[in-house]
């Protein structure tokens, strides 16, 4: 056995997600490998459930995986909420201050103990404390793992700024636990037959860290924000690093403030971005538009979580595709870029700097609550090999003469100059304008400029729209993820493939422009292609179906649809194939057939 998954599950305010966090971070530090997922309600406390799962291997994992080898569960309703997702022979720990005996009927395939947490707490520190009770229960059953004394330097990395006594009650908290486990506990094979060696140093982050990282890097150096689940973290981590160098974090009073605040630093020679999620990014739309018109390089991150409306502040869902897409009125270029996972958060967002910096477009970086909030070891990052693209700048003297700011170029980007820069004075504006910047409503004129800024996406289009494929090139059956439900399809991949079929997975790294010709070769033998997503609507398939009408054959198109504000996890994508594949009488075929089924959660 070389990995082993956990789950810790109670009400908000019961330190579910703090533990957690401890445990995650002493596993990495030990050397392992870890994934984590976190689920919580929008109230600070309250009835509401909380969870928190990690993976700890000796090998990089995609997913928190299905079934955890051991459930923490604080109340009764955290045991009939997260029962389900204990594996057959797990270990199940329960606070028996809380949760009455549990009936052997019910849980006949699981290793039950029920231990005092809350009473442990209290002996040696308070009830607050029973959350490091617990993970000093487990640390003490995997004793196989030797992290013992980095749990403990990592509480006192947790609770720092606290007072000493209250750093020296929680690890006092932990040794109970641990030494309860220890002495108390019965052993079983299921963990004590767990030999995993460490796998090197790393680094552990969350996806929204990794974005604020790969923004630094990228050479942002002003941010402008409003605080919104669940994307504050970028705005917290770059209040407390962009200073260091020479940078500037403006907390806005609205998401127009803070989206137009970014637009008037780029303007200013600055890289700028903002981060957002659904409700604020509905409301940067127009200003977004006048970056596009005005051709002012721009970087946006969506940090999608459920909706309409305030919908679900704290859950996932990959619902805003289309605003990212069409969003704006009227028509202008853009770029949708959407990251797996934590260690792609910070590729893309450099990808996303490198690319409004040379097409002068807004960038839009989808990512949602599922990747941003979890975190995930990434094998350390090599600087030096990181490619930093600015902006085309004006050139005086190699363009002597009246400055042309939005020349009618082949590639459709013109230099643009900085203001101070000596003959290079311009207007940036809204209003469809000349090459000269003078407002026009001229037909011809408008033709070319509403050409000129959609040839920048031609020009992109060759130089860099890209997808990346998994598995045997001559599958016939295809299946299409992107951002954060990609690392769920590809363990579904291999599951398939011990199962006897042969499935290829493709997941695009640009969502706009679509990389047409990997669509293309993807699907020129594919006899069915399954999309997975995160919402109601299926709104890749529509749009790639949109896209990809120039083939001349019928495919069998199906959706892999969950929109209830949980995560897809291998094993949910594997069950949903492996039916699909027996049972094509649920098809439906776009390209003759009206007839519309879709496989939803």
């Amino acid at each position: 056995m070389n990995e082993l998954i956990v789950r810790i599950a109670g009400t908000a305010g019961q330190g579910v997600i703090s533990s957690g966090d401890i445990f995650s971070l002493a596993a990495a530090r030990s050397g392992y490998y870890v994934t984590t997922y976190r689920s919580f309600p929008s109230e600070i406390r309250g009835e509401g459930q909380c969870a928190f799962q990690l993976r700890i291997s000796q090998e990089k994992t995609h997913t928190v995986g299905h079934f955890s080898d051991v459930l923490v569960a604080f109340n009764q309703k955290a045991v009939d909420v997260n029962v389900k997702h204990l594996k057959s022979g797990g270990i199940l720990l329960v606070d028996s201050d809380e949760v009455s005996e549990l009936s052997d009927e019910s849980f006949t395939e699981i290793i039950k103990y029920y231990v005092p947490i809350t009473t442990i707490a209290k002996e040696v520190a308070s009830a607050k404390a029973k959350n490091m009770v617990s993970i000093g229960l487990i640390a003490g059953l995997i004793s196989q793992i030797p992290m013992r004394e980095q749990f403990k330097n990592d509480i006192r990395r947790r609770y720092a700024k606290y007072s000493e006594e209250v750093i020296e009650s929680n690890i006092k908290a932990f040794e109970a636990g641990y030494e309860y486990a220890s002495s108390k506990l019965e052993r079983h094979d299921n963990l004590n037959n767990i030999s995993m060696s460490k796998s090197g140093e790393k680094l552990i982050m969350s996806g929204n860290e990794a974005i604020a990282l790969g923004a630094l890097v990228a050479g942002c150096r002003f941010y402008s924000g409003y605080p919104i689940t669940p994307a504050t973290e970028i705005m917290e981590w770059l209040a407390r690093e962009l200073p260091k160098v020479g940078g500037v974090m403006l907390q806005c009073e609205d998401e127009i403030a803070s989206v137009t605040a970014a637009i008037g630093a780029s303007y200013g020679g600055t890289k700028a971005m903002t981060a957002t999620s659904g409700p604020g990014f509905s409301l940067m739309s127009e200003a977004i538009g006048l970056a596009t018109m005005a051709e002012i390089p721009l970087v946006v991150v969506d940090v999608q979580r459920g909706g309409p409306s305030t919908g679900l502040p704290t859950k996932s869902e990959q619902s805003d595709l289309n605003m990212a897409i069409y969003g704006t009125h009227g028509e202008g270029p853009k770029i949708v870029l959407a990251p797996m996972d934590v260690q792609d958060c910070f590729i893309q967002t450099i990808n996303a700097f490198n690319y409004a910096e040379q097409y002068q477009v807004p960038v839009i970086l989808l990512s949602d609550a599922a990747v941003g909030q979890r975190r995930e070891c990434v094998d350390l990052i090599n600087f030096d090999s990181l490619k930093i693209v600015n902006r085309l700048k004006h050139d005086r003297t190699k363009d002597a003469g009246l400055y042309v700011r939005y020349k009618n170029t082949k590639s459709g980007i013109s230099p643009i100059a900085t203001p101070g820069d000596e003959g290079g004075a311009y207007v940036a504006t809204g209003l469809e304008h000349t090459e000269l910047c003078n407002p026009t409503s001229d037909p011809e004129i408008r033709k070319m400029m509403v050409e000129k800024r959609f040839r920048k996406l031609e020009t992109a289009t060759h130089e860099f729209i890209s997808a990346k494929k998994y598995g045997p090139d001559d599958a016939k059956i295809g299946i299409i993820s992107w951002g954060s439900t990609t690392g769920a399809v590809l363990e579904a991949v291999d599951m398939a493939k011990d199962s006897g079929y042969k499935i290829q997975a493709l997941y695009p790294r640009t969502l706009y422009p679509l990389p047409q010709e990997w669509l293309q070769d993807f699907l020129a033998d594919k006899e069915i292609v399954i999309v997975v997503e995160h919402n109601y609507t299926a709104q890749l398939l529509h749009t790639l179906v949109y896209r990809c009408n120039s083939i001349n054959r019928d495919i069998k198109f199906f959706e892999i649809l969950k929109y209830d504000g949980s995560i897809l996890s291998a094993r949910e994508v594997y069950d949903r194939i492996d039916k699909i594949i027996r049972q094509q009488s649920l098809r439906y075929t776009f390209s003759n057939d009206t007839t519309e089924h879709q496989y939803k959660f």
